[in-house]
């Protein structure tokens, strides 16, 4: 037992440095990009036709994707390996564990859970390779036009109808106006909100780092992809309909991960929904704590659209500013 224990020790800390050599590596990719960038922006003012640091940034972006995919099958192993070392502990109280439970169910009436179809419930959760557990301002740093590949992992097996609702609430331009009075104050005018986030960022002004324009959609199993879309048969014991995993550099973001929940029992509607919802975290985006915006942790309202604030909250977050808490609560 002694020795498996010391083998476990040896090859979780085997893992971590594999990590550790990972992240350093892709710390200089990152930073080769952003010097070539500012290398190409320098001649394309001199000279349009060469476009071989295009070509060069968009090799290293696929090197950037591939590295944080390896990063997090290692420290997928990693918890594995010590989520085994605390079983054994786990399974050393369990009895004690049954006794308390069968008590607590013999003296106490148990209260039926909320109705959790009510609300859409949505996590947020940010890795910082740098260690920073701050909630700031996140954006992509993306060569200019070029478009972030977002990957459908049909895990579950969803319909034709279903897929398209992922693929619209990303590629969308189309809008709808709602009565704004509604939703923020009395006075407000009639505002316009979009169906789509392709829509909404072509309707963003100019900010310091490129807000990305354009969305290459792809469907593959092998986790490729900038934003990885995981349309999953797993059911969160906790209520919760989706969750996006941000992979970031400081406030740099490097991938995405967005996973929908029982995605073959929701509706085309709800599935749309819950897509614009994290596909707005995948972009930077944090939660607001407005009760009728899109951005909200539970997406409640009607009309679960991109508004204006939402737009205005991006532009901030790439002019590193990072949104208030409660943006979209004073529009």
């Amino acid at each position: 037992m002694t020795q498996r224990m010391q083998a476990k020790e040896e090859s979780i800390k085997q893992l971590r440095s594999q990590l550790e050599h990972l992240t350093n590596e892709l710390n200089k990719t990152t930073e080769y990009i952003q010097l070539l960038e500012i290398q190409d922006e320098s001649k394309s003012k001199r000279d349009s036709s060469d476009s071989e640091p295009e070509h060069e940034i968009s090799e290293l972006l696929q090197k950037q994707n591939t590295i944080s995919h390896e990063i997090i099958l290692v420290k997928k192993r990693i918890q594995k390996l010590s989520a085994k070392t605390i079983l054994k502990i786990e399974l050393l109280i369990l009895p004690v564990v049954i006794v308390l439970l069968f008590f607590v169910a013999t003296n106490y009436a148990i209260q039926p859970p909320a109705d959790v179809n009510s609300s859409i419930k949505t996590r947020y959760m940010t890795e910082n390779l740098r260690g920073s557990v701050a909630d700031d301002y996140k954006y992509w740093n993306v060569a200019n036009k070029t478009p972030l590949v977002v990957n459908i992992e049909n895990n579950a097996g969803v319909n034709d109808q279903n897929i398209q609702a992922v693929r619209n609430a990303i590629m969308s331009t189309e809008t709808v106006t709602y009565d704004n009075s509604q939703v923020y104050h009395p006075d407000s005018l009639p505002g316009k909100y979009f169906k789509g986030w392709q829509g909404a960022v072509q309707a963003t002004s100019d900010t310091k780092h490129d807000i990305p324009e354009k969305f290459n959609i792809i469907q593959s199993s092998s986790g490729e992809g900038q934003i990885v879309i995981t349309l999953s048969t797993i059911k969160d014991n906790n209520g919760y309909s989706s969750i996006t995993r941000t992979i970031v550099d400081g406030n740099q973001i490097l991938k995405a991960f967005i996973t929908i929940y029982d995605a073959g029992k929701l509706t085309d509607i709800q599935t749309a929904s819950i897509v614009r919802h994290e596909f707005g975290h995948a972009l930077g985006l944090p939660h607001t704590s407005n009760t009728s915006d899109l951005m909200q942790d539970s997406i409640s309202t009607d009309h679960s659209y991109i508004s204006a604030c939402d737009i205005n909250a991006l532009q901030k977050s790439y002019n590193d500013v990072k949104p208030s808490d409660d943006f979209c609560s004073h529009e």
